[in-house]
C-alpha cells in the first residue's frame, strides 16, 4: 500500500513536471523565418519614404506610358482648332503654334521619351556585362586594352559625343538607342569590372576551379549574382540619364523626330513661343523632371536596399 501511494505521488510530480515543462516550451517565442527578397524591399519601401516615392513616379510613369492612347483626349497630332491656347477644362495644357494639344501631347510622348530610355540601356547591361566581367575576371592585357579604350571615351563630352554619333547614324528613333547605349555601355562595364576583381578571389572560386569548372560556369554561377546588385542600382540611375540625353537631343533636333511628340522636342518647338505663355515648356519640363526624379531616388534606394551595413540596421 505505501509502495503504491508512492509510486502515485511520483507520478504526481512527473506529470507535473512535464506541465510545466510543456508550458515553458510554449512560452519560447520560435525564430521568424527570414523573409524572401521581395519582401524585404517592400519592408523597405515602407520605411524608406524616398524609395516610396521613387518607386511611385516609376510605376505611375511606366502606366501613362503602357495606358496613353486611353488617357490621351486628343491625338497627338490632331488639329483642336486653337492655336497657343490657355491652359483649360478642355485643354487642360494648352495647346501649340499648330493648334494640337499639349496634354495629349505629354501623355503620348511618355512612349516615345521612355521607350528610348528603357531599350538603351538594356542594350549596354546586354552588352557591358559580360564585357566588364570578362575584363575583370581575364584581367591583364585584355583588361588594361579595354580600361585604355573606356578611358578615352571617359575623357570625351557625353553630349558632344552624342551629337556626333547621332549626326553620323542620322537622326531617328532607332539610331538614338543605339547611341545612348553605345555611351553607357563602358559605365555599364566598369560597374560590373569592379566587383568581379573582388569575387574572383573568394574561396568558392578557388575551389571550383581546383575541381575543374569551366571558367563560364564560374563566371554564371558565382561572379554574376554577386555582382547583380550594383548592376541593377547603376540600371536604375542611368535611366535617368538616358532620358535627359534624349530629351536633350530631341531639344536639337537630333533624336525624336517632328511630329512625332517626345517631352524634349516639344520643349524644344515650345521654346520659341514661351515668351506668349510659359505653358508652352512648362509641361513637358516637369515630366522630365519628375521621370529624372523617379529613376534617381528609386536608384538611391535600391543602392541602400542591397547596402549590407544599411540593411542590418533596418
Amino acid at each position: 500500500m505505501t509502495n503504491t501511494t508512492g509510486d502515485g505521488g511520483a507520478g504526481k510530480y512527473a506529470l507535473e513536471a512535464a506541465s510545466g515543462y510543456s508550458q515553458a516550451a510554449t512560452a519560447v517565442e520560435l525564430p521568424r523565418a527570414e523573409p524572401s527578397g521581395f519582401g524585404r524591399f517592400v519592408r523597405h519601401t515602407k520605411r524608406d519614404p524616398a524609395t516610396l516615392t521613387g518607386l511611385t513616379i516609376v510605376c505611375a510613369l511606366a502606366a501613362i506610358a503602357v495606358l496613353a492612347p486611353l488617357v490621351a483626349p486628343y491625338g497627338a497630332n490632331e488639329n483642336v482648332g486653337e492655336m497657343l491656347a490657355p491652359p483649360t477644362f478642355r485643354h487642360l495644357f494648352g495647346t501649340n503654334v499648330q493648334g494640337r494639344d499639349l496634354f495629349s501631347r505629354v501623355i503620348l510622348g511618355s512612349r516615345n521619351s521612355l521607350g528610348v530610355a528603357f531599350p538603351s540601356v538594356f542594350i549596354a547591361i546586354i552588352i557591358g556585362l559580360p564585357i566588364g566581367m570578362l575584363a575583370g575576371f581575364v584581367g591583364g592585357r585584355f583588361d588594361s586594352a579595354f580600361m585604355r579604350l573606356f578611358d578615352i571615351l571617359f575623357a570625351l563630352p557625353t553630349i558632344l559625343l552624342a551629337i556626333a554619333l547621332v549626326a553620323y547614324l542620322g537622326p531617328s528613333t532607332r539610331n538614338l538607342v543605339l547611341t545612348i547605349a553605345i555611351l553607357y555601355i563602358p559605365r555599364v562595364a566598369m560597374v560590373a569590372r569592379a566587383p568581379t576583381l573582388s569575387v574572383k578571389t573568394r574561396e568558392y572560386v578557388y575551389a571550383s576551379r581546383m575541381f575543374g569548372a569551366r571558367p563560364t560556369w564560374i563566371l554564371r554561377k558565382h561572379i554574376l549574382p554577386n555582382i547583380a546588385a550594383p548592376v541593377l542600382v547603376e540600371a536604375s540611375l542611368l535611366l535617368s540619364t538616358a532620358l535627359l540625353t534624349e530629351a536633350s537631343l530631341s531639344f536639337l533636333g537630333l533624336g525624336i523626330q517632328p511630329p512625332e511628340p517626345s517631352w524634349g522636342a516639344d520643349l524644344g518647338k515650345g521654346r520659341e513661343f514661351m515668351e506668349l505663355g510659359a505653358y508652352q515648356v512648362l509641361f513637358p519640363g516637369i515630366m522630365i523632371m519628375l521621370a529624372v526624379l523617379g529613376f534617381n531616388l528609386l536608384g538611391d534606394g535600391l543602392r541602400d536596399f542591397f547596402d549590407p551595413r544599411i540593411r542590418k540596421s533596418v
